[in-house]
């Protein structure tokens, strides 16, 4: 249903967004080896992309880098294999029912066992990412077969001793049937790492296709959220509708909640508002709390700045000067475009605002010791 508040895996769950899985589509059947999906935190990227990869009927591993991240504090190329094995044990029977053959794909790997649903690495094995990668290649070039590799977060790369850059260039080169799909909600900090336009980087000059998801109009917005209350056999209130819509603007994240508080725990529309603000601020804060850490006040001063709508880049350095101390120009542009990066602020004709409701109303409940 549209208010499943959990990542969508059927079509008919997907509110629009014919047009990026087509194209997601597209691109799988041409072959094309390196898709990047771009789109802000709460935009609905991940649902795009398991419905894409049930859609397409190809085999298939999902990693989520946060996670590795998160759990590792480095993305090593032993823990991508073992994030890897993990997925691939995950899908062995929607393998089994596509006719990929993981064991005879992999049985050259002597380090790895497989069998019938099971699928494990022997303890202290070292295993080659790219010796992995290439026997999948192999058995699919043989078997005339598409694998998809997607690394959700794919930012997240950036924090490790291995240039995934210069890996992701030699993939796209030579597994002519492993389709990478990258996606990033930090835009910025993904296409810094990224470099597809730097004539020095590794992926420079490699043809990718590249998906922006943006957020819903507000016409869509309304037809969103009066669809999924329908879906339940509930009539929406329109008014309610249209004042939540100009509260939490086209993020689909946010609307989902909000139809799953309103329609099904059936909460009024005051408290259903409400929730979304408090449950939503408290996953935003366990992620400022992560990408803030190396200069925590500053970064927090800087976002009760703005959500002070204190906006342009001299009054914002002399309110975080005031609260934190003396920071050098150079030091505290940076900071300004890393938040810019990571996707908590945008800049428009040199002001800087929180475009995301929820982050605005998360950052007032930051504390600044």
């Amino acid at each position: 249903m549209f208010f499943d508040i959990n990542p969508k895996e059927r079509k008919e769950d997907l509110y629009d967004r014919e047009t990026e899985l087509g194209e997601i589509l597209k691109a799988l059947e041409l072959g094309e080896r390196l898709l990047v999906i771009y789109g802000i935190r709460r935009i609905g990227k991940s649902s795009l992309v398991r419905v894409s990869l049930r859609e397409s009927s190809m085999p298939y591993v999902l990693v989520d880098l946060r996670e590795l991240y998160y759990n590792e504090n480095m993305v090593t190329a032993a823990h991508l294999v073992r994030y890897l094995v993990k997925g691939f044990r995950e899908r062995m029977k929607w393998y089994e029912k596509l006719g990929f053959d993981l064991e005879e794909a992999l049985k050259r790997i002597k380090r790895i066992r497989v069998k019938e649903y099971e699928i494990e690495i022997e303890p202290a094995a070292r295993i080659s990412l790219t010796t992995l990668l290439s026997e999948i290649n192999s058995w699919c070039s043989r078997h005339d077969m598409r694998f998809i590799l997607v690394l959700d977060e794919a930012q997240y790369l950036r924090f490790s001793n291995v240039r995934y850059d210069g890996l992701l260039a030699w993939a796209v080169d030579n597994l002519s049937h492993v389709t990478f799909i990258l996606t990033g909600s930090e835009v910025g900090v993904l296409r810094e790492f990224l470099r597809l336009e730097d004539p020095k980087a590794p992926l420079f000059g490699r043809y990718r296709r590249e998906i922006y998801v943006g957020r819903f109009t507000r016409d869509e917005s309304i037809d969103f959220l009066a669809r999924g209350f329908r879906e339940l056999g509930l009539e929406p209130d329109m008014s309610e509708l249209e004042e939540v819509v100009g509260i939490f603007d086209g993020l689909v994240g946010w609307l989902t909640h909000y139809g799953y508080y309103r329609a099904v725990r059936e909460f009024s529309h005051e408290r259903a508002v409400a929730e979304v603000f408090e449950e939503g601020s408290k996953l935003i804060l366990e992620e400022f709390e992560k990408v803030i850490a190396p200069s925590r006040r500053r970064y927090s001063t800087i976002l009760k700045a703005i959500a002070h709508d204190i906006d342009s880049w001299s009054d914002i350095k002399a309110y975080t000067v005031a609260k934190t101390g003396y920071i050098t120009d150079k030091r505290f542009t940076e900071l300004l475009k890393n938040l810019v990066k990571y996707g908590y602020l945008t800049k428009e004709n040199g002001k800087y605002r929180i475009a995301d409701p929820v982050v605005r109303y998360a950052v007032g409940k930051l504390k600044l010791t």
